[in-house]
């Protein structure tokens, strides 16, 4: 287990709580207010890829964000294993078109910081909730009364 507390005062349920708020308000807000433009892909519109990839993403985001809150509350170790799981595929997606909006697109320093921000705090984020996974588990085979 790698941590055992969020942001080392909260109890990892309740940050596993805030995080799928977070990526559930992220995701929703990408999806609503950013139709031609995204933070990790500029353009969106011109681009017929763009739009299918950011729109799987997002929408994985916030199911995958809402199953979290479902897992985080009733404490059962199958939602939070589905947002690991979906949420490291989109850390890769995110890391890769970051890279590549670096190299073709050339976006200000602001844009590549807030690139840079999301990434690392997902990456924070899974940690955390993979923590929370691991002791959901470990809580799991330590109950005598399971099968």
């Amino acid at each position: 287990m790698l941590f055992k507390k969020c942001c080392f005062f909260l109890a990892l349920d309740s940050g596993c709580f805030i995080i799928a708020l977070f990526f559930l308000c992220f995701h929703m807000g990408e999806m609503i207010t950013h139709s031609n433009d995204c933070i990790f892909v500029k353009n969106t519109s011109e681009k017929s890829w763009a739009a299918i990839l950011m729109a799987g993403i997002l929408t994985m985001g916030i199911i995958s964000s809402c199953l979290l809150i479902y897992g985080a509350k009733k404490r059962r170790p199958g939602p939070v294993r589905f947002w690991l799981t979906v949420f490291v595929i989109i850390l890769f997606f995110y890391i890769v078109l970051a890279i590549i909006d670096i190299v073709i697109e050339s976006p200000p320093p602001a844009a590549i910081f807030v690139q840079v921000f999301i990434i690392v705090s997902l990456i924070y984020s899974i940690m955390v909730v993979h923590s929370f996974y691991k002791s959901l588990s470990r809580a799991d085979d330590d109950d005598p009364y399971t099968p």
